[in-house]
């Protein structure tokens, strides 16, 4: 803020070159924790479906990133800082579906339901994994006649369709861009006072 009321440059630099910086660092960080984990864990064992995953993986460090931005900008301390973004992190991932299923959420808390920034990566990942032909098909559940549960029964039952796959994404960067818009402006009014 110093360096922005001397003249250095603009709030609008500031936030661009925070996002730049950070975005190599964070598809190093991804593809690091993404190439043993896939494997390791037994998801499809498909190439595409490893860079779904990479990808769904890279977008929820950069909108935690963009997140975190912006309540740091909000703010006035590291202390109060850590409180908030954990109230809401906390709060998103109990509203994101994994626990609390969409239905038997309060019509009155519905709302977190899709603010959550957990919803949209957890059904991405779980269409990557049960969707498309291969993944209808797998056997999610045995029981002494055969199958009783695949792919599609599970995602159907979930209430996901294989066409959120991608709209998902879109979902995730739009909260990157949107988070980091609402960072810029809470930046600019604080170097107007």
């Amino acid at each position: 803020m110093r360096e922005v009321s001397g003249g250095a440059y603009r709030v609008s630099s500031y936030v661009v070159a925070n996002a730049i910086v950070f975005f190599p660092f964070l598809f190093a960080a991804a593809l690091l924790y993404a190439a043993p984990v896939y494997w390791l864990v037994g998801l499809r064992r498909e190439f595409h479906a490893f860079l779904f995953f990479f990808l769904v993986i890279w977008l929820v460090m950069l909108t935690a990133n963009a997140f975190v931005a912006c309540f740091s900008a909000l703010v006035p301390n590291f202390i109060m800082g850590n409180t908030v973004i954990a109230g809401f992190m906390g709060s998103f991932f109990l509203f994101s579906g994994y626990f609390i299923s969409k239905e038997r959420i309060p019509k009155y808390w519905l709302f977190m339901h899709y603010l959550s920034l957990f919803k949209y990566p957890f059904e991405a990942l779980l269409l990557n994994e049960y969707g498309g032909e291969k993944g209808r098909r797998e056997c999610i559940q045995r029981g002494e006649g055969g199958c009783v549960m695949d792919g599609e029964m599970f995602l159907r039952r979930q209430g996901m369709v294989e066409d959120n796959r991608w709209s998902n994404l879109g979902v995730m960067l739009a909260f990157i861009f949107g988070y980091r818009l609402v960072s810029l402006v809470i930046l600019w009014i604080r170097t107007l006072r």
